[in-house]
Order: structure tokens, then C-alpha cells, then sequence
């Protein structure tokens, strides 16, 4: 399963983005974001679970990926992406938040689930 998440959405300075639950079917168990970053600023990527697909909880005791920027990533052209293991869940949401604190970011990031 493939599903947009953060489709160009630019997040200002300090500010987060949390894009819509996703259900996650009952099979699958390999989870990876995919993102491209643009503008002048830094990002980390982080989820929020659901057992229902109604109530969301943040896990913010492990990032999937932080100090995003526009030159990251193995072509240090701001496209990575990365295997995370999320608590067992019946939904996901992903949350971008902005952590440079001075610039604004442009993100695009893909759920792959099997």
C-alpha cells in the first residue's frame, strides 16, 4: 500500500503538519516513509497511532527521521526514505514539524505498508 500523506504542503518556521489517518490493514507489518524536503528549513517526521482509527496517540519518544533538510538524503537532494516499526495500530497519521525555528519547509511524504 502506497498512500500520499503530505502532499506540498510548506510548513512554517516552528510549525507542524499532521496529515490524515491512514487504515492500516491487519496484515501488513513492514512500514516506510518516503519524503522529499525543499526550502531552507529542518523537519522531522514522527506518527501518531490509533487502535480504533478515531482516537490518535503521538509516539514522541523515537522520531522516524530528524534534521530533515533540502540537502539530505543519499543524493543530498532532500529525498530519503526509512523503515520504522509503529506500535501495533489500526490507523497512522504522519506528523512534519519544522525544528530549524528560522525558515519554512515544502514536503511531500508517501506511506509504504506491506
Amino acid at each position: 500500500m502506497y498512500v500520499k500523506v503530505i502532499d506540498a504542503v510548506t510548513i512554517s518556521a516552528s510549525g507542524s503538519y499532521t496529515g490524515p489517518g491512514i487504515s492500516i490493514p491487519s496484515e501488513h507489518s513492514s512500514f516506510s516513509l518516503y519524503w522529499n524536503v525543499s526550502g531552507n528549513g529542518e523537519c522531522k517526521f514522527e506518527y501518531h497511532a490509533s487502535p480504533d482509527g478515531e482516537h490518535f496517540v503521538l509516539d514522541d519518544s523515537d522520531a522516524i527521521a530528524s534534521a530533515q533538510t533540502k540537502t539530505s538524503g543519499p543524493g543530498s537532494d532532500g529525498i530519503d526514505m526509512i523503515n520504522f516499526a509503529p506500535w501495533p495500530c489500526d490507523a497512522l497519521s504522519i506528523k512534519c514539524t519544522e525544528t530549524g525555528e528560522s525558515d519554512s519547509v515544502t514536503v511531500t511524504a508517501i506511506l509504504c505498508t506491506t
